[in-house]
């Protein structure tokens, strides 16, 4: 099984999202919003699902591996149903405005949460797939993290002096740390790829979907086209759209673990 230590890189992602996310979610945890708890629970849990099959396969508990595996068919859902909350709440303070930050930053931000949903849906149903083909499993689940480490690193880069944010006349910043944040994930995507020879394509995909939605976030964000569409999503249900994005992932859960019950094509394995 590759990756024996993964856990405990994956442990390490706790106080850097802690710190990132202190001063938007964590210091005012009481007032936060329904979106934000809802998304914050289901990233930690899914943190947490992978530190745990990580730990089991390579400790011998085979048998608590393959339960949590499915047990991640019901929080994969959950997850989805998260991340729609979260994009209706980003849609919701764009047209409200209460800080400058969301009319600058959340038509842009919202590309780059559309391709990173989407591309952790597509690695999840892919490692699903391939259950069966342990380097390729391994892979696509630890892929699903690299999804997580944009917002973290992008709000940890105001702790570098020259991106510091001392008020509203320098939000211009945070776009060049949201990049940053991209790249960096970006360049531990590409370098797993690269060491992973002829199973790279699970990281090879992630680093280029996070490329792509950065490409989307700083091109098509600022249309004046897709800023108008985007405050059209401010009045969508937030219950309807949370019950049809959990229902989209578990439809792509269940396609994922009947499609590794056949044989997985040839070019799936290389």
């Amino acid at each position: 099984m590759p990756y024996r230590h993964a856990h405990w890189f994956l442990l390490a992602i706790f106080p850097l999202a802690a710190l990132a996310f202190w001063p938007g979610y964590l210091a005012t945890i009481g007032t936060a919003p329904l979106q934000m708890h809802a998304h914050g629970v289901t990233a930690t849990l899914w943190l947490l699902l992978l530190i745990a099959q990580s730990w089991t396969i390579h400790t011998g508990h085979n048998a608590l591996h393959r339960a949590l595996g499915a047990w991640s068919l019901a929080l994969f859902p959950l997850f989805l149903a998260g991340g729609s909350m979260i994009f209706l709440g980003m849609a919701q303070r764009y047209v409200e405005a209460p800080s400058p930050f969301y009319p600058m930053y959340a038509p842009g931000l919202a590309w780059i949460d559309i391709l990173s949903v989407a591309a952790f849906a597509w690695c999840y149903y892919a490692a699903l797939r391939t259950r069966r083909q342990v380097q390729l499993h391994a892979r696509y689940m630890l892929a699903t993290v690299l999804f997580l480490l944009p917002p973290i690193l992008g709000r940890l880069a105001p702790i570098l002096p020259p991106l510091g944010i001392g008020g509203p006349e320098d939000f211009w910043k945070l776009g060049i740390g949201f990049q940053l944040g991209n790249a960096i994930t970006a360049a531990i995507a590409f370098g797993l790829a690269l060491r992973s020879g002829r199973h790279g394509r699970p990281f090879f995909l992630a680093g280029a979907a996070i490329v792509l939605g950065g490409l989307l976030f700083q091109f098509l964000g600022p249309l004046p086209a897709w800023r108008q569409l985007f405050a059209q999503f401010a009045g969508l249900p937030p219950m309807p759209l949370a019950l049809a994005a959990g229902l989209a992932g578990a439809g792509i859960g269940y396609a994922g673990w009947i499609g590794g019950r056949r044989p997985i094509a040839r070019e799936m394995a290389a």
